[in-house]
């Protein structure tokens, strides 16, 4: 499975990021974060993959544009301000709710109000695991192994949707919601053995480069 954002940045995208927060004229939108001095725009999207038991073929990739909700974006200006420590780390929570992310989904009320599914073998949500940024974006794609949920005995399982949390606990109502996503295809039909890989591609272009 190999998909990722295709985007340009001019390298002073983190000084006028940071010049653009400390004046007060950071926009937020649903989709991400736009500084209009600079004409950039930080967001990203989520996918995910289905294989069947005893398979290693992942099929066709299910993608949604994210919703970075109201807490993700306090977040990412905090740190951006130097308001806030980063956390220690960033985890998948995919979800079956008949839902479409909303600004006001925080942690506290991601779990019911998007209906978290836990239905699979780790004790935990798992890790958005990345390494250092290249081609302006962060994306887990090369630790997908690290994301990709095996599921109970059972099913059928639907899974419509994944967010992206700063705690590890199952249905966990602490921390930050950073960003959601419900897919333009629900996944189907997945069966108890089966497996989901999930990735998130976080990335940040220049108004010129699109």
């Amino acid at each position: 499975i190999n998909w990722s954002l295709k985007m340009s940045l001019r390298k002073s995208i983190l000084t006028d990021a940071l010049r653009a927060v400390a004046n007060g004229k950071a926009e937020v939108t649903e989709a991400g974060l736009f500084i209009p001095g600079a004409n950039v725009f930080v967001g990203g999207m989520f996918g995910a993959a289905y294989a069947e038991p005893g398979s290693d073929d992942f099929g066709p990739l299910t993608i949604g544009a994210n919703r970075v909700v109201n807490q993700g974006l306090n977040l990412l200006l905090s740190l951006l301000g130097n308001h806030a420590s980063p956390p220690s780390g960033l985890y998948l929570a995919p979800f079956i709710g008949d839902v479409a992310p909303a600004a006001s989904w925080t942690a506290a009320s991601f779990a019911t109000g998007a209906t978290e599914f836990t239905a699979y073998t780790a004790a935990n949500r798992l890790p958005w695991t990345t390494v250092a940024p290249t081609a302006q974006q962060l994306t887990n794609a090369a630790a997908l192994a690290a994301a990709t949920l095996t599921f109970n005995p059972g099913g059928p399982y639907t899974i419509r949707g994944l967010g992206l949390l700063t705690v590890s606990g199952k249905g966990s109502t602490t921390g930050a919601l950073f960003a959601a996503s419900r897919f333009a295809a629900d996944l189907t039909g997945m069966q108890g053995g089966g497996r989901l890989a999930m990735e998130y591609a976080l990335g940040a272009v220049d108004e010129g480069d699109v």
